[in-house]
């Protein structure tokens, strides 16, 4: 179980994720892939799946998200389920 408290950010190393339980309380900000701007203004990043997910503390209550990890084209990820307690 992790306790966090309302307008915590909440990063994890993933491929994916989701809010099981409690939308009100925790949301998914996005999965996301690290880039690198050039000199000119160009974005450049990685080939291959997003390594993050983020997802931001709302209010108090409860939530259990799920996190995936692992190549998403090959083999089967691997899914793991968090509880989450926000408080004020």
């Amino acid at each position: 179980m992790l306790h966090v408290r309302v307008g915590d950010m909440l990063m994890f190393g993933a491929t994916g994720g989701r809010v099981l339980e409690g939308g009100t309380t925790v949301e998914l900000m996005g999965v996301f892939s690290p880039g690198v701007v050039s000199d000119d203004g160009r974005v450049l990043s990685p080939a291959g799946p997003p390594t993050s997910a983020l997802f931001r503390a709302l209010q108090s209550g409860q939530a259990r998200i799920e996190l995936i990890r692992g190549d998403p084209w090959q083999g089967t990820p691997e899914r793991r389920e968090i509880a989450i307690i926000v408080t004020a």
